[in-house]
């Protein structure tokens, strides 16, 4: 059953045809959308896509979550992708696959409904300066993983996040801290934390938050650099004893936090892990270290 003909637009009748894109579909009435991001760098040996197979693995995961059947292969998403980046003449950038049911119909039931995939590109140039967060606790609790599986990004989960998000900035935060429905601490908006303290890092462990692909390329960074890390429930309290707090995600990278509403504020220290650990991100990213060049994909 398909809406009628005319709508209501931004305030005045409309023909329907006039919501395009927008169009009344089951991706944007339930959430029914899949996506993900992946960032592209321009290296030594031209643009490479960083991490592009753990990437396409994570959106299949998804979509197969939401009974989704893309109907391509992960070699033909990867060379669309390539495809996307080359039309756009693109050396560095961002790049957000999207798959979601666009069937034009009234009900949840997806069952054989039709499929949309898209894929976006954003150009994205470096930025030398060092960003930095200031964060806040907030009152909404992250999604218990027994009603959802926090393995897919699905963008209908992210309202969870907006809600957190739009209720830090309204208390002059940059960014929300959730804690799980257990009260440890689980991971920001769209991002993971790390504490580092008496030079071991610590992060959430997996089952409560979303196990970022940035999240586990800096865990195997820091072992690799004789960095300790351990994967544990972490109560609030623990953040007053940090030494450094940072974020992780594809977009920010590494994002250093200066302060948590009550719990923390940065301080001088004689070693930063976010340091040590910003700079061979950049180096591993942009292809000038040999043991990493499986990560990056090269756009030919």
């Amino acid at each position: 059953m398909k809406p009628a003909n005319k709508i209501w637009l931004n305030g005045r009748i409309a023909p329907l045809a006039r919501a395009g894109f927008l169009n009344f579909h089951q991706g944007l009435n339930y959430g029914a959308c899949v996506y993900d991001g992946i960032r592209f760098y321009k290296t030594t040996n031209g643009a490479a896509i960083f991490r592009l197979k753990e990437h396409l693995d994570r959106f299949f995961y998804s979509a197969s979550v939401l009974n989704m059947n893309i109907e391509k292969t992960k070699k033909e998403l990867e060379e669309a992708i390539k495809n996307v980046i080359k039309i756009n003449k693109l050396a560095s950038g961002y790049i957000r696959p999207m798959a979601f049911y666009s069937e034009p119909k009234m009900g949840i039931n997806i069952i054989g409904a039709k499929l949309t995939v898209v894929i976006f590109a954003w150009p994205w140039k470096y930025d030398a300066k060092e960003k930095s967060v200031r964060i806040k606790i907030v009152k909404t609790r992250r999604i218990d993983p027994s009603t959802a599986d926090l393995k897919a990004k699905i963008s209908g989960y992210y309202s969870n996040g907006l809600l957190g998000f739009i209720e830090a900035r309204k208390s002059g935060f940059d960014e929300p801290l959730f804690l799980d429905t257990s009260g440890f601490v689980a991971e920001g908006a769209v991002n993971n934390i790390f504490i580092a303290k008496n030079g071991i890092l610590y992060t959430p462990k997996i089952g409560n938050i979303l196990g970022g692909i940035t999240r586990n390329t800096i865990i195997r960074i820091a072992r690799d650099m004789g960095i300790k890390v351990c994967e544990k429930n972490i109560l609030p309290g623990f953040l007053r004893k940090a030494d450094e707090i940072f974020l992780t995600g594809t977009g920010i990278e590494l994002e250093r936090v200066t302060k948590i509403h009550k719990y923390f504020s940065q301080r001088q220290i004689p070693q930063s892990i976010f340091t040590d650990l910003q700079n061979q991100y950049k180096k591993i990213t942009g292809g000038n270290i040999k043991k990493y060049k499986n990560w990056l994909t090269p756009i030919q």
